[in-house]
């Protein structure tokens, strides 16, 4: 377990390479597998709870470091946020950034440390290529404009990501993001392509999707424990989504 002092400014990448990894922030608990990062605008997280033999790294670079990433020319043009607050797959060249700035370890923010550090947060930025796509697709007339719309989305998505079995009002995941409910949820359904509601049905089915593949509880059992007061919304719900009654759904294997 790791409580990473409380720090203002810059960024945060919690990296984890094996196992499991808990991120507590404010917008819930991430669970990070391997090979998956986590951006975090600000400050670092609350606790990390790592898994057996689990590996993870966390960087965090202040804001004087941010300001002065690379050479000009490198990050000219960079439109804050720097990184948005979303967990996704690494690629091979942050791996590989990754490995080259361990490699200065005891002391990776040394001064001359700063290229590798740089070249890492970069990497992270250029592996968000989801996140881009939803910055596209955000209202604004300037890239900063629409990156800090999708970090304030993201804050309600990720609230409902972390805790898909708990109830989340409309009200609050639009206050959560700072917008009134009307504009929140125009402003969702535009940048992910589905409401805040479609989002919690659909997190909640894969996860009932992998409970049944499981095997070890009835189906009752598992709409119960993803948040249906009873089975046949259940399985209502399941069947408009996969096209399969649940019952065989299992039958079949897991294969639709």
């Amino acid at each position: 377990m790791h409580a990473p002092p409380r720090r203002g400014g810059g960024c945060t990448l919690v990296i984890a390479l094996r196992g499991t990894v808990d991120v507590e922030t404010e917008d819930g608990v991430f669970r990070l597998a391997g090979r998956r990062f986590l951006a975090l605008p600000g400050d670092a997280p609350r606790r990390l709870l790592a898994g057996p033999g689990a590996d993870w790294v966390l960087v965090h670079v202040p804001s004087h470091w941010a300001h002065a990433l690379s050479d000009p020319a490198e990050r000219r043009g960079l439109a804050a946020p720097l990184l948005l607050p979303v967990a996704l797959p690494m690629d091979r060249p942050m791996l590989q950034r990754l490995s080259t700035l361990l490699q200065c370890a005891p002391h990776p923010c040394d001064r001359e440390s700063g290229p590798e550090l740089a070249g890492l947060v970069l990497a992270a930025r250029r592996a968000q290529t989801r996140a881009a796509d939803w910055v596209e697709r955000a209202y604004g007339r300037s890239e900063r404009h629409r990156r800090a719309v999708v970090a304030r989305l993201l804050t309600a998505r990720n609230r409902i990501l972390n805790a898909p079995f708990d109830a989340h009002d409309l009200r609050a995941l639009a206050e959560a993001a700072r917008y009134s409910p009307s504009h929140f949820l125009r402003s969702f359904r535009d940048v992910f392509g589905m409401t805040p509601h479609d989002l919690l049905t659909q997190t909640r089915l894969l996860r009932a999707c992998a409970l049944i593949q499981d095997g070890r509880l009835a189906i009752c059992e598992i709409a119960a424990s993803v948040g249906y007061e009873s089975r046949h919304a259940f399985s209502r719900s399941f069947k408009r989504a996969t096209g399969l009654t649940a019952t065989r759904f299992r039958s079949a294997g897991g294969v639709r």
